[in-house]
């Protein structure tokens, strides 16, 4: 391949099928090794053919005795012969640029031949190796029972929905320069083995479809847009466990489509929705098919729905406690600035009229500060013990933290910080009125000196 490429005299052009590429012949010596080359070609799996570069002249030149190479061209081809389980590449130019134009083609093989692999490498079902002088299929044995055409509808009837996850799916602590190179192609094609329908629109555009409950259409970025190595890792994980983690898929699929559509944005790509919803909905869907395991069946579902339910209602009354507590500044906040006024508006009103409000707002922080914090500690302690005797036996700490632990921890820190705030208002509030009194006070006993 060197040598083709130190005599390449225009872009090569290379597929799952051929090799092709214009090149310029140094001298006879290399002319000779090509002849060479043809002749041993069977051992590798290909047939090679050498035609002058103009379109039109298609006689093999490899059986002449050429002498003269001086500003000639020559048109090389090198057609791969077809070997079950396998297919081979010359560069690594033309395995990417395959990846992304036949994806279809590595779902039906378990292993790529690459001349220019300096390693072997490998994701869940397909193996990248170097391409030796001679080579025996010895397919591999994987545990891929569940192709995604029998979860997924391909309403176009075109085959978009990929034949096998296994290709795709590669290890954390896989090969990096495989998952750089699968990148494009392998984010893409698992993001097609998760909705439950794809289809065209009118303009061309492959559509994935979400049917649980809500209906969700998003656009389907090309290939080439799918380029983030953090997505590919999460939709390696998540159709990791759709399709790998043993039978049952069906209901796995539907259970992550349930959450998916939950928590889909409204109006997002497919791309831009995965990026939001996917993780939290692989938690939320690993938790109901685990309760689902366990045959709780109906119950285990209404279980989270009522957990969520209760969250969210306690979240709330969070929120309202907090609320209170605003409303009780701004009204004892009137109160004093009303008390302020009248008293300098009146020099007859006396000074006990500022010590009383300073007792009142002072008398307001502490019940007002009591009852909210009286509402939430029973929260709090209410969250604790449905916790450890309804939800601790169903879920992992894991995934309560997950659904509902950090929620209640970020709403209790929200209502903790404001109460201090408000505390902290009242006390400038009091600590103003006694100063007003106080001054007025002595100043009273001054003049009467």
């Amino acid at each position: 391949m060197n040598g083709l490429r130190q005599h390449a005299a225009g872009p090569l052009n290379e597929t799952c099928d051929i090799y092709q590429q214009i090149i310029s012949i140094s001298g006879l010596p290399f002319w000779q090794l090509l002849q060479s080359i043809r002749v041993n070609a069977a051992s590798l799996g290909v047939t090679i053919s050498l035609t002058d570069s103009d379109p039109s002249d298609e006689h093999e030149l490899l059986e002449d005795k050429i002498e003269d190479f001086a500003n000639r061209t020559f048109s090389i081809r090198i057609v791969k012969v077809p070997t079950a389980g396998v297919l081979k590449f010359f560069t690594v130019d033309g395995f990417e640029h395959a990846l992304i134009s036949e994806p279809e083609r590595f779902e039906q093989v378990n292993c790529v031949l690459l001349a220019e692999a300096e390693f072997e490498c490998a994701s869940a079902n397909l193996i990248v190796k170097p391409w030796p002088d001679e080579y025996v299929a010895q397919p591999r044995t994987v545990d891929d029972p569940i192709s995604p055409r029998r979860l997924v509808n391909d309403i176009s009837g075109k085959g978009l929905t990929p034949i096998s996850v296994g290709t795709w799916i590669t290890e954390e602590s896989g090969s990096p320069w495989l998952k750089e190179k699968l990148l494009n192609a392998a984010s893409h094609r698992l993001a097609l083995c998760i909705p439950d329908a794809v289809s065209i629109d009118v303009d061309g555009n492959v559509v994935a479809h979400l049917r649980s409950g809500r209906k969700v259409a998003a656009r389907v970025d090309p290939a080439s847009r799918w380029s983030d190595q953090g997505l590919m890792s999460l939709l390696s994980e998540v159709c990791r466990w759709i399709y790998l983690d043993g039978r049952d898929a069906e209901t796995r699929h539907s259970l992550l489509s349930a959450e998916l559509v939950r928590l889909w944005p409204t109006g997002a790509g497919w791309q831009e929705g995965l990026w939001h919803s996917l993780a939290g909905g692989l938690e939320a869907a690993r938790t109901a098919y685990r309760l689902h395991v366990q045959s709780k069946g109906v119950d285990a579902l209404k279980l989270m729905s009522d957990l969520r339910k209760g969250l969210s209602d306690d979240v709330r009354a969070l929120s309202n406690n907090t609320s209170s507590l605003s409303a009780s500044l701004w009204r004892d906040a009137a109160v004093a600035f009303g008390v302020v006024v009248v008293r300098l508006a009146n020099a007859t009103v006396g000074n006990w009229l500022l010590w009383m409000a300073a007792a009142y707002l002072a008398a307001s922080c502490f019940f007002t500060c009591v009852a909210a914090s009286s509402a939430v500690r029973g929260i709090e302690e209410n969250e604790k013990s449905f916790r450890s005797r309804l939800y601790g036996p169903l879920l992992l700490d894991e995934e309560y933290e997950e659904l509902a632990a950090k929620h209640y921890r970020t709403a209790l820190s929200s209502f903790r910080w404001y109460r201090f705030f408000i505390v902290v208002a009242y006390l400038i509030a009091v600590g103003a009125l006694i100063w007003i009194a106080y001054a007025g006070t002595r100043s009273v006993e001054s003049f009467s000196i």
